[in-house]
This record gives structure tokens, sequence and C-alpha cells, in this order.
């Protein structure tokens, strides 16, 4: 390695000059004070050492280094892809034969006429060393390519990194993880990446049932589909194929399609009808065609429906104008799948806004005026909301909706919505508070905190938190500011949380309540800005996100499972644990189940059990259970109650695909990508016919990175340059003390 100083501000240099001036003047007034001439030589060159050293970083002095030409003991590292997308045939050979018969038919005679020498490596998943027979004898069958990882290790494989590595791959990539290591190593080495790529950019043909879908609940006697996604890439004329549709394990409809030619996506749909409630597994099998060079990359999809009465819980949420609260109640529900949060707002007298609507009339009209608009919805939110916004008939349909239909009515507001003019109401008759005769405004703007009652700590309502108890994470909440003021609760109204400090003429007011009501249940929160807990600095918001969902649910009484299973975020593949999440239901007329104890059952396609655990379930108290799933099955997890009674149960999929066929079309775009980062090279190999030519091109690509390519590091800025700075002027400031020259 060669290197060289240079000043990128050599005028600095001229400092030197007025500071040397500038040093003699002052030896010659210490030399005519009498001073000896062996202080006046001290104090002087230890001034003289730093003001030197300042003037040399005025300089902004650099290191220019630069590489020797290409060292003897060095090689080029040669990267062979041996993962399964290698192993698709194009042009009478696979891919790997025909990077193999490039490797030693072409590259590596003309890297060796260049005195290159060569370090080969396999590369998959992992990557190892590899010599001349261990290439011939290797088969193209690793389940994923990690490019970057065997890019990380050959650069790591020695003390000195190669001069180059050449990549032969069809550049399909699906490992990702060791991106930034091997980025990061080939930046520092300097050393040029050449990536030639193998197939054709169309790829092979192939055919795939991508996955299978399904409603996740349907009621009885109810038609729906299960549809079979399918997916035909790069073909001329696909002959038909059949599709099967298993029920339980039991064939039920066989399909013949007739796909066509093309590429294209699309959807192939059984019409299917269940009588009796219950969880059904439905399995759709791809019985491919006998088409030569066809890649079938998955032929099995799974789905599980649940057949109940149970209806999807939609939330119609009317405004008497805009308001936070709707926005950041929205955004708790976006994530529960089961809740469907619609909104209509009154904007003027003529006109509402209405937000995530099912079809293109529904509440056209605004706000309901028959029972049978209101029939699709379980829980009706009335926020910020006026005496005169509700007519007597509008009142009238709500009350029918929670009396006769078994509805959740909740009411939302301050001052200006819980008022004095609802008093003698139909909605008063509703709802679980009396309003206030004469609330007055005196106090409703100041600071406040909501104290959970009795009731609310014991109900599973209210246990947001899986760690803490409730009275303590409600304790943590903001303050609040501007409430509705109430009198007292009806009798039957259960009283869920309190004011602070404010006393009624009954107590302390009320804040939150609910009171069944025919069928239904009725609620109020007199709390006009509660959205200020999502938004509070030290607050999490997920438990404000799962109180409103838990306060829904209460609030509709859908019946559900005891038990419900939810599947985790993770992937779904052979070898791996499976992590579901029990959740025991609350019941929503609040009796108390003694029965906290559990069984939980995974098992296999053959009902062999992989593991039984027995666990305690409460109301809202998520538990953690896994599985090991060895192989692609079908399998099984049931909840069972004390006495192994089977609860609840979900069926779960652990499919084997093959990720190396999901897209069988050569990927350029990979390889590019890290030849422009390290100043290489990337190239189809039809335009490498010459080999001599190509290899030419890595050597120039090699002394263009290792000699082109300068390295400028800054000089002097550093601690010890700052030492002998901070050394030089306290040494003079000690002798001149010493000598009270100070």
């Amino acid at each position: 390695m060669t290197a060289a100083l240079l000043f990128e501000f050599p005028r600095g240099w001229l400092l030197a000059l007025p500071l040397a001036a500038v040093l003699a003047f002052a030896a010659w007034r210490q030399h005519r004070r009498g001073l000896a001439l062996s202080r006046i030589f001290a104090v002087g060159a230890l001034r003289a050492i730093a003001l030197l050293v300042l003037v040399f970083l005025a300089t902004r002095p650099v290191l220019l280094t630069r590489e020797p030409p290409a060292a003897a003991s060095r090689s080029v590292a040669v990267l062979m892809d041996r993962s399964e997308s290698m192993s698709l045939e194009e042009h009478d050979a696979t891919r790997y034969q025909q990077a193999l018969e490039f490797l030693r038919g072409r590259l590596l005679p003309a890297l060796k006429e260049a005195d290159l020498p060569v370090q080969a490596m396999l590369f998959d998943q992992a990557a190892e060393p590899a010599d001349g027979p261990k290439l011939l004898s290797a088969t193209p069958n690793g389940k994923r390519t990690n490019l970057s990882g065997a890019l990380a290790q050959a650069l790591g494989l020695s003390a000195q990194p190669p001069l180059a590595v050449i990549a032969l791959t069809d550049g399909i990539v699906n490992e990702s993880a060791d991106n930034a290591r091997a980025l990061t190593a080939l930046v520092e080495a300097r050393v040029p990446f050449i990536g030639v790529g193998f197939g054709s950019d169309e790829g092979v043909r192939t055919l795939c049932l991508r996955n299978v879908e399904a409603p996740v609940t349907v009621q009885t006697k109810t038609a729906f589909s299960v549809s079979a996604q399918l997916e035909m890439i790069n073909t001329e004329d696909m002959p038909a194929f059949d599709l099967l549709l298993f029920r339980d394990g039991q064939m039920q409809q066989r399909k013949t399609v007739a796909p066509g030619k093309g590429s294209r996506t699309w959807l192939e749909s059984f019409p299917v009808t269940e009588d009796k409630q219950g969880v059904h597994n439905y399995t759709v099998q791809l019985l491919p065609p006998n088409l030569a060079g066809l890649k079938c990359v998955n032929e099995m999809g799974n789905t599980s429906v649940r057949v109940s009465d149970e209806k999807e819980l939609r939330v119609l949420y009317i405004q008497g104008a805009l308001t936070w609260d709707y926005k950041f109640i929205g955004l708790a529900l976006r994530n529960d799948p089961m809740i469907k949060l619609t909104g209509l707002t009154r904007t003027s007298k003529q006109s509402v806004f209405r937000q995530n609507v099912e079809g293109a009339g529904e509440l056209m009209n605004g706000f309901p005026s028959s029972l049978e608009e209101l029939a699709p919805f379980r829980v009706v939110v009335l926020s910020n909301l006026r005496p005169a916004d509700l007519t007597p008939a509008q009142q009238e349909v709500l009350a029918r909706f929670c009396g006769e239909l078994g509805g959740g009515v909740l009411m939302i507001g301050g001052p200006a919505t819980f008022d004095t003019s609802w008093q003698g109401s139909r909605l008063e008759q509703l709802l679980p508070v009396v309003f206030a005769a004469n609330q007055g405004v005196q106090g409703l703007d100041r600071q406040f905190r909501v104290e959970l009652t009795p009731d609310a700590l014991g109900s599973p309502v209210f246990q947001i938190a899986d760690n803490l108890p409730a009275r303590e994470v409600w304790a943590q909440l903001p303050t609040f500011t501007q409430y509705g003021r109430v009198d007292n609760a009806k009798p039957g109204a259960q009283v869920w949380a309190l004011h602070q400090t404010d006393e009624g003429p009954h107590g302390r007011r009320i804040l939150m309540a609910s009171q069944r009501y025919g069928a239904g249940l009725s609620a109020v929160l007199c709390i006009q800005n509660f959205w200020r807990w999502r938004l509070a600095k030290d607050a999490e918001p997920g438990q404000f996100d799962r109180f409103w969902r838990q306060f829904f649910r209460f609030l509709s009484e859908v019946g559900r499972q005891d038990v419900s299973i939810h599947l985790a975020d993770q992937e779904l593949r052979p070898q791996t644990d499976v992590q579901v999440v029990l959740e025991k239901q609350p019941n929503p007329k609040n009796i108390v189940d003694p029965n906290r104890k559990f069984y939980v059952r995974a098992e296999d396609g053959q009902k062999k059990v992989l593991r039984e655990q027995a666990v305690e379930l409460e109301p809202l108290h998520p538990v953690d259970f896994k599985f090991r799933a060895e192989k692609p099955d079908i399998y099984t997890v049931t909840v069972l109650d004390s006495l192994k009674v089977p609860i609840a149960t979900r069926p779960i999929e652990v499919r084997d695909i093959n990720i190396e066929f999901q897209n069988t079309g050569r990927n350029m775009e990979s390889l590019l990508q890290w030849a422009s980062v390290s100043d290489g090279l990337a190239m189809k190999i039809e335009d490498c016919r010459d080999a001599a030519n190509l290899v030419a091109q890595i050597k120039a690509k090699i002394e263009q990175v290792r000699r082109g390519k300068e390295m400028r590091r800054p000089l002097g800025v550093n601690g010890w340059v700052l030492a002998v700075v901070i050394g030089a002027l306290g040494g003079e400031w000690l002798l001149r003390k010493k000598w009270e020259m100070a």
C-alpha cells in the first residue's frame, strides 16, 4: 500500500510567518528584561510546538493511500448457486449445469491464463468451500438462497479479502438477514462484485395454488364460497386440470378447470352451505396436468370456517359534529377484524357525512328512522349530541333497538350533551342515569381523575393490562376535563366510574354506568374528552384500545365460543414452533364462572397428541401455547374444560411451500444492486460468450477499485494531537509561574 501526505489548504502554512514574528518579539522583550537565555528558549520552544501544531491543522492535512498491484497470494472467489431454482431446466439443461459448464469450460481457463487463482464456494441458505469434484457432484436442491450470507463468508474466509467475488446464479434471492453484514464487508474490503445471471427472464412454466380463502365466520344455512387462488406463469396452452374440495377430510366436490393460456392469477370457487353450527376445515387440492417441464409450487391449501348464528359486531357511531373520539376509537378497533365501525356525522341541518358504510344506500337519509335500518348494527354510540338533534321518533327507534333487538346504546359527551333538556325524554328512559335538573357549568373544566367502583374493578371489561391489577392501571390514567353532570343512577344500574371529587345530590358524580334495558344494554360515558387518554405522554395506547374492544363486546352481548384460539403472527413452515394465543371470553351476564382450569391439546393430522398442557384461563387474560410442527400437515388445537370436554377447536395448516419456485424468472436486479455498491459488473450469461473479455473486464475492475480509488483520511484530528497542544501550553504556563514570569 502506498501513501502520500497532502494538504487541502497549503496556504495555511503562511500563518507561521506572523506567529514566528510574534514569538521572536516576545523573546526579544524577555531578553531585554534580563531573563536567562535558557529560560527564554524553554518557554519559546513550548509555545512554538503548540503554535506549529495549530498551523499544521489549519492546512487540513490528509493521508492519501492507494492499493498496490494485486498480490499473488490473493485469489478470486467464485460462488456457485446450488439452490433449487438452479435445478430448473431450460434449453435441455438445468441452470446449474449451464453454470458449471461455463465455469469449467470458459471462466476457469480464462482466469488461469490471467494468473488469477480461484477459490470456489457452493451456497444456498448456507455456504461452504468446494473443490472440483464437489462442484461436479453437487445437487441443486437448497430450499432457500442467501447470496448475502455467501458474500460475507467469502470476504471473511481468510485474513486477506479476495481480489473479486464472482457469483454464478439466477439472482433469485429469498433470504436477506445478512444483507447489512455483507454490504459493510464489501465496501470496507473494496472488492468488486461480478454477477453472472443464468436462466431466462420469463422463467419456466409454473402452476400454483397460492392460498384458499373463505369467510372466517358464516351463519347457518347461508351460502358462502371456498375460493382457491391459482397462478399460472409463462404457459402457452395449459391443459385442463381438476380441483378437489375436502370438508373435514372427506371429499365433497370436484371441479374441472380449463385455464387457457398466458400468465394470470384467478379464483376458482366452490359453493358451500352448512346447516349446523361448528368449526369445519376445508381443503382444496390441485391435481396438476401431465405437462412436460411444468413446475407446481404448491398443490394444496386449507382454511377453516366457523359456522354460527353469530354476526360480526357492527358499531354505528352517530355524532352531532366531528369529534376526536371517533378517530381514536377507530384506531382502537382497526386491528380487530370482528368489530366494524360505521360513522354518521351531522355536518349541517340538511347534510350528513357517512364513513365505512356497507352499501351505497346505507344511511343515505341520515339517522335511521326505522328499526330495519338499525338491525345490522349491534351497538349504537351517540356522541356530542344536543337534545334538539334527536326527534322523539328517532329516540323511539333507539329504545326499540335496545329493548327488542338486544342492541347496545352508549352515550358519550360533556356538559352540552348531558343537558337538562333531556329530562322526561324517551332517551332518558333508556339510559341508566337521571339527568341533572340544573347541572350548571362551574368547575366542569377543572382537571379530574377517573375512579373505578368495586363493580368495575371486578369486571373483566376493565382489565386492560395483563400483569397489573385494574386499580393500579386506571389510577395511572391521565387527568381529564369537561364532563357532563347527571344526578344519580337508576335502580338496577351498574355504576362503573365516579368523579374524583365532585359531589352531587346522591354522592360523587357518575362518569360511567350501564343497565339492562329489555333484551339489550345501555350505557353512558360522561367525559367530553376521553380520547385524551390515548394521546397522554405516559399513557399506553394499547390499554385504551383494549378497553374499547372489550366494552363494545360487553355492550353487544354477542354469543361466542367460551375460549377463542388466535394464531400469533409468524411464518408457518415445517420444523418450527407454532404459537397460539388462548383467551377466555367474558360472560355477558357477569355470572362468575368458577372453572378456571382448562386443558389445551395439539394434534397432528393422524390425531397423534403432540402436546397437552393444563392452563388457567380467566376472561380477557390471554395465555400462550406452543407446539412443534415437524412436517407439513393440518394440526388441530383443542381447548377442553376441567372434565376434558372439548369447548373450542381450531385447525392450523402448516405447508411446505417451495419458495424457490415462487418466482422462476432470472432476477438481474439483485445482481445489479450488489455490483453498483462495489463498482462491479452484472451481466447475463448470453452476454458472456467471450470469457477472456469477461476476465479482462474483471481485471480492470480489480485495478480500478484497488488503484483508481483513493482513500483520503484526515490527519491530526485525534486525542494525541490534542494532548500535545494541551501539554505544551500547560508546560509553558507552569514554567512561567515557576520563574515568576506570569
